[in-house]
């Protein structure tokens, strides 16, 4: 069964408005068919944090690595998925 996209939706706007929908999907790092596509479907993707969050993250990710605690390592598993919802994947609105 094939699971391609093949429906292609046309949408007319102005070019102000062209301007505007593409600035906002450039400040959340997606095409400007993404951006659309997840704001019709209730979705309102995220601009595109800074480099430090990622290093941070990093970082942490690190320390889980180093403990031996299971709980520890659960409560930085937990804290991580925290992060990555909160400020990084689109939330449906």
């Amino acid at each position: 069964m094939k699971m391609g996209k093949d429906i292609r939706i046309a949408v007319r706007v102005s070019a102000k408005e062209k301007e505007r929908i593409q600035a906002k999907a450039r400040k959340c790092g997606l095409s400007t068919t993404e951006y659309v596509k997840q704001r019709a479907l209730g979705y309102e993707p995220r601009g595109v944090p800074p480099n430090v969050l990622f290093v941070l993250l990093e970082k942490l990710g690190e320390l889980a690595d180093k403990t031996s605690s299971p709980k520890l390592d659960q409560e930085i598993d937990m804290l991580l998925r925290q992060i990555a919802s909160a400020l990084l994947l689109p939330e449906k609105g």
